[in-house]
Formats: structure tokens, sequence, C-alpha cells
């Protein structure tokens, strides 16, 4: 099972709408998708239909299979979503509890501590799923880190401009040192089999992007994937309506729209495909 998560210090990266188009396309390529909603703010959660201010003001969410009191199995808290394939497991205000009592846990020395907490909960489910999708908060706090400590792989979204890509060498310079310190309280080496940045919100036609875009990749090499999410108003306007560009009525959009928008997404999920397949060995 490869668990990925999905991070970036700063919001507007497209992080949750890079999230759930990968975990739809690649339920629909037959894949048994499980997707963890890790941010309070629940955008993810509203993408999939409900109203967490309301569902799970109490209980129901991740918080449930992380908290250190009366923690409960993560198979209670999976819920089947309208996609086929396709799990999730929602998020809520509740799970912002999950930072404070981590800390007062880690004064404690109450076991077993965040690092290991999700990749045990993962355990009772491994079998059920092939890949697992983590949508992170745009924060480096204990939510993020306990999703990095659990996962197989990393996909960074960056947006090419000077202030995204900024944001994001401060964001890897300070989890290369948390990382470092989770490990001395562990005992063991925190390792991903790939780490992946995504290009998103990108325009082909903005000059400054595509001379940000050069600029990361002449860094970075090999580590950015070549297909980037490109910006489009078939995103933005599906997600008006809590959709995605693989849901929304094609009547509804200009069908050039929309098909360029369906074949980035599709171009993006594919190449991180060989990425994961790679790490499978096949």
């Amino acid at each position: 099972m490869q668990v990925i998560s999905v991070v970036n210090f700063k919001g507007g990266s497209a992080k949750t709408s890079s999230c759930i188009h990968l975990a739809q396309r690649y339920a629909l390529r037959g894949y048994r998708v499980l997707v963890l909603d890790m941010d309070p703010q629940a955008s993810l959660t509203t993408f999939f239909g409900f109203r967490p201010e309301l569902e799970f003001s109490e209980s129901g969410t991740l918080y449930d299979a992380l908290r250190y009191e009366e923690q409960m199995p993560l198979s209670s808290v999976i819920r089947k979503t309208y996609f086929h394939n396709l799990d999730m497991v929602p998020a809520g205000l509740m799970l912002s509890e999950y930072e404070t009592e981590t800390a007062n846990a880690l004064s404690n020395r109450i076991q077993p501590i965040f690092a290991e907490r999700l990749t045990l909960a993962l355990e009772e489910v491994e079998a059920d799923y092939d890949l697992v999708l983590i949508d992170c908060p745009p924060q480096l706090g204990f939510l993020t880190l306990t999703a990095l400590a659990a996962s197989t792989g990393m996909l960074v979204t960056v947006v090419p401009s000077m202030l995204d890509i900024a944001s994001m060498s401060q964001f890897l310079k300070l989890a290369s040192e948390t990382v470092e310190a989770v490990e001395d309280a562990i005992g063991r080496k925190v390792t991903w089999d790939f780490v992946k940045f995504l290009i998103t919100r990108y325009e082909p036609s903005d000059g400054p992007q595509t001379q940000m875009a050069s600029y990361l990749r002449s860094i970075l090499l090999h580590e950015v994937l070549t297909e980037p999410f490109l910006k489009s108003t078939a995103v933005s306007d599906a997600g008006m309506t809590q959709q995605t560009v693989y849901e929304v009525d094609p009547s509804q959009f200009v069908r050039k729209t929309l098909d360029r928008a369906v074949s980035s997404a599709n171009s993006v999920a594919d190449e991180l495909e060989t990425v994961i397949q790679r790490a499978w060995g096949r």
C-alpha cells in the first residue's frame, strides 16, 4: 500500500484540488483508493458532499482514530463515497484538538507517540487499499508530521511564482529539521520511496510563470513532474458546485476548456502512476 502525502506550507497551491483529482483518476483506473482529510478546515470533506460543521461536529472524523483517549479503529470512520473504489476519512474542527493533545502527550510520554499513530492505524486496513492519499493542512504541525511519518511518498504542490517557491523552500528546510527530531524520538529513519514536486495553477502563456517553472526544474531536475496541473476555469467552476472535472455535466462547459482540464489532470495522474509503479518494482 502506497501512502502519499500532498503537502505545502502555503494555502492556495491547489493541494486539495490536486488530491481529489488524483484520487478519482486512480479510482477510475481500478485502484482501491482511500483519501484521508487531515486538514481541520475540511475542504476535501466538503468536496465529497459532507457538511463537517453539522455531520462531524462531535465525532466521525480522523481525529477519532488518532486521539490519545478512547481511540477508535480507522475502519470505524471510513466513509464510502459515490465513486466506485474510492473511500474517504473526513475531517472537522475536532481534528485541531490533536495538535494540543499531542503536545501534552509528549510532555507526559504517552505511547505510541504522534509519529507512529497513523502508521499503526493504517495497518488495520492495509489489505483493503492500494493507494492512500492524504490532504495535509497548510502548516508543519503535528498533523502534517504524523502524515509524513506514515507516508511512503510525498507530493509537494507549488505554484510557479517567486513567493510560492520561497515559501516552499522554507517548508522543506523546516521539514528536514523537524523530521530529524522525529527520527530521534521514534528511533528509526523516516524514509520515502519518492518525493515529487507538482507545478500547479500553471498558465503556459504566462511568461513569468514559465520562467519560474524553468528555474524550479533547473534546481530540482527530475524531481519535478514533467506534467503541470494547468490553471483552468473548468476546475474552478466545477469546484463551485463541489465537483471535479471528472464529475461535471459536459454540456455546462465549453467543451474545449473541459477537455483541456481533463487532459491535464489525466497527464499528471498518469505520470505519478509510473512513479508509484516504480516504487512497487513494476
